[in-house]
């Protein structure tokens, strides 16, 4: 049934069809208005949400984030995360959605209310998630990559940093995906060699896996490639991996602790991150940069579990 124009203007549930369930941040702007656009939104995503979107919105502002909170239904993005929690890589066994539900709600409201990167807001969240929490039982570490995870799907939908007008032409996204194309492959380099000297088994088998996710990733990216007529950069090699973002792994690795080579990976996700937003800037095809922002998620993901882990191995030191 189509909607007319009154029907429109009520902004139906997506999941009841009831009338009401506006985007966030209509009409809000600047300090106030941030504050209130982040405090009316955790009305209705949960008091995590109202408290955290209050105070980061008075913090930053409702200018940069009234553009997507303008644009995001707190109740869909409820729902795609009840759906989904237990399907990501994060999600610890036996866990109920009531332990992640407020660590999304907290990233939705903080990117609806904030103009800035996750990592710039997340000294505001952690507070705030310290305070209130709702009924989780996560500590901050493990809520954070679900926060994470929420903001950045709110970017990939909704991000400004897309280029308005027509595709790159190929030439270029050539370019772009064998410049990711490099990026997966350091990334599988730098696991491979930290996990073959780490010590703590537990470690070595979370490394071992990120760095097939990096040959995965790279394979699926190399396909794109062949896809479009272009041929694959000999680069990611070994030589590459030492000037961009490995940078101390050298071969010395067995003279290094678990620490230190935590250190090094989580660097080296951190020069990975750079180059997928980089590529993100650019005005991919449709179906080019759902690839590239579904495998930047990913990439963001082994970097929140490197953090995770090396913070963990750190307070026990």
């Amino acid at each position: 049934m189509s909607l007319d124009r009154k029907d429109k203007d009520l902004n139906l549930d997506p999941i009841t069809d009831e009338p009401g369930a506006h985007p966030v941040g209509t009409g809000l702007g600047a300090v106030a208005g941030g504050a209130a656009a982040g405090a009316a939104a955790g009305v209705i995503a949960g008091p995590v949400g109202a408290v955290a979107g209050a105070i980061v919105g008075a913090v930053a502002g409702g200018l940069g984030g009234k553009a997507i909170a303008e644009s995001v239904n707190p109740t869909a993005e409820e729902a795609y995360w009840r759906e989904s929690y237990n399907k990501e890589s994060y999600y610890e066994q036996g866990r109920t959605y009531d332990d992640y539900g407020p660590a999304y709600r907290l990233g939705v409201q903080g990117r609806t209310s904030y103009d800035g990167s996750f990592d710039d807001a997340q000294p505001h969240l952690e507070t705030q998630w310290n305070s209130n929490k709702d009924r989780s039982t996560l500590s901050w570490p493990q809520a954070q990559v679900a926060s994470r995870a929420a903001w950045n799907r709110i970017d990939d939908q909704f991000g400004s940093g897309r280029v308005s007008g027509g595709d790159i032409d190929n030439v270029d996204v050539i370019d772009t995906l064998n410049d990711l194309v490099e990026s997966c492959r350091d990334g599988e380099y730098g696991f491979r060699e930290c996990a073959e000297h780490i010590k703590a088994q537990d470690i070595k088998t979370l490394l071992l896996r990120h760095a097939e996710e990096c040959r995965t990733a790279a394979a699926e990216l190399a396909t794109q490639v062949r896809q479009l007529g272009g041929d694959i950069d000999e680069g990611g090699t070994t030589a590459g991996a030492l000037h961009r973002g490995w940078v101390s792994v050298r071969g010395t690795l067995s003279g290094y602790t678990d620490l230190a080579m935590l250190n090094e990976c989580e660097r080296g996700e951190d020069a990975a991150l750079a180059r997928y937003r980089k590529a993100l800037k650019e005005n991919l095809p449709a179906n080019i940069r759902a690839i590239v922002e579904r495998q930047a998620q990913g990439t963001q993901r082994n970097h929140d579990q490197v953090k995770a882990m090396r913070d963990a191995l750190k307070s026990t030191s």
